[in-house]
């Protein structure tokens, strides 16, 4: 997870390479930056339905092979359709490996568990994030950026392939039809809620830590190491709010209140983190802000295996379903919205980029208000029974 969420955001900070050298507009900046959350959007469904089917193990070990081969060969790239090429081939990889995670989550860990356990993996692709927003400058040049940490990635994925398990041992999975858990998710309308909770979220993150980095050097004239530095601190100090935040709502046995403060709350620290860029208040601004969102993400992907018409039986199909809608807005806000807000490269056209990306965070507040809360406190009239108890009554 670590070395994933590296290479997906390390464009970002080589961007200050990256479009001189290969001549890239702002616009195929964007596309780069953005494919694997458009290939996310076909690749999710089947990867949850593959997951469900052919178990965690092969599903997640092949996925981040591809991942990490395809970035690899962005060492020999010379232009802008190779790099988008190969960004989407490896967006295909974790696009096919992510939905199994929130069942092996389930599989692995009892409810009262659930939340810590998703913010854990959660917490490694934030480091990820971090990492890939931070040392874009150190590696001394893009082609040996990409070629080390895809080398990274490739090995981490045979080591899971060779060491990892679907499940414990004697535990048995039930292996639902290959399309039961789209059939499932489709009727669920919490799935199709917390699906445009998804699309609003990752929409707003991608255009706000895409474009960060750039704008603190072109307009507050921060060198790009130090840009990177200020754009992964939000992930960074997330690493603690993904263990906590989720460890304190097991504790409390719910959900929303949690996924309500992060946003509310983050959304507007971040817009003023690049409002009184350089200064110490940007960040401060950016560590609250990252500290008290990081745990909406988890606990966002925890609900479904929680939820007594999903459970970990279909959670695979349904966390993809969710994946793909999701990465609709990861992909089309960041293109659609921002890149043209921001086109001018001015500090009116950041602020007001930013302003937008801040505002789809927010408003995942409102669109999760109609979400069944499914932590282990949710009365039985809102939550019917315990998905845990709903899959003993099944086995």
């Amino acid at each position: 997870m670590v070395a994933i969420g590296w290479i997906q955001f390390l464009p970002s900070s080589l961007a200050y390479l990256l479009v001189p050298e290969l001549g890239l507009t702002p616009t195929q900046l964007t596309l780069i930056f953005t494919a694997p959350i458009l290939m996310g959007i076909f690749a999710n469904i089947p990867g949850g339905l593959l997951g469900d089917r052919y178990g965690i193990r092969l599903t997640v070990g092949i996925g981040t092979i591809l991942a990490g081969v395809s970035t690899i060969a962005r060492f020999w790239v010379s232009g802008f359709w190779g790099m988008f090429l190969l960004s989407c081939i490896f967006g295909v990889g974790i696009g096919a490996a992510f939905p199994s995670l929130p069942k092996l989550v389930a599989i692995w860990f009892p409810p009262k568990q659930a939340g810590l356990a998703s913010g854990i993996y959660m917490t490694a692709f934030s480091f990820g994030i971090g990492v890939g927003l931070a040392s874009g400058p150190y590696f001394g040049g893009w082609q040996t950026a990409f070629l080390y940490v895809g080398i990274l990635s490739t090995a981490l994925a045979f080591l899971w392939i060779l060491f990892g398990r679907s499940a414990p041992k004697g535990v048995q999975i039930k292996t639902p039809p290959p399309i039961a858990g789209i059939k499932v998710a489709m009727k669920s309308k919490n799935i199709w809620l917390l699906s445009l909770s998804q699309l609003l979220l990752v929409g707003g993150f991608m255009g706000l830590s895409g474009n960060l980095p750039e704008a603190l050097t072109n307009i507050r004239n921060i060198s790009p190491q130090e840009a990177g530095t200020i754009s992964s601190l939000m992930t960074f100090a997330g690493i603690p709010g993904c263990l906590l935040l989720p460890l304190i709502s097991d504790r409390l046995g719910l959900r929303k209140p949690f996924i309500y403060a992060g946003v509310i709350v983050g959304a507007p620290c971040y817009y003023l983190a690049w409002q009184f860029a350089p200064g110490i208040e940007t960040y401060i601004l950016i560590l609250v802000g990252g500290f008290i969102s990081a745990g909406a993400g988890p606990l966002l992907l925890t609900m479904p295996m929680e939820w007594v018409e999903i459970g970990r039986e279909y959670a695979g199909g349904a966390t993809g379903f969710v994946g793909a809608l999701g990465n609709v807005g990861g992909f089309l806000i960041p293109l659609l919205v921002v890149t043209p807000l921001m086109a001018a490269r001015t500090a009116t056209a950041y602020s007001t980029g930013f302003l937008a990306t801040a505002l789809f965070i927010a408003v995942v507040a409102v669109t999760a208000i109609p979400l069944t809360e499914s932590g282990t406190r949710a009365s039985a009239g809102a939550k019917g029974k315990s998905t845990y108890n709903a899959q003993k009554e099944k086995g």
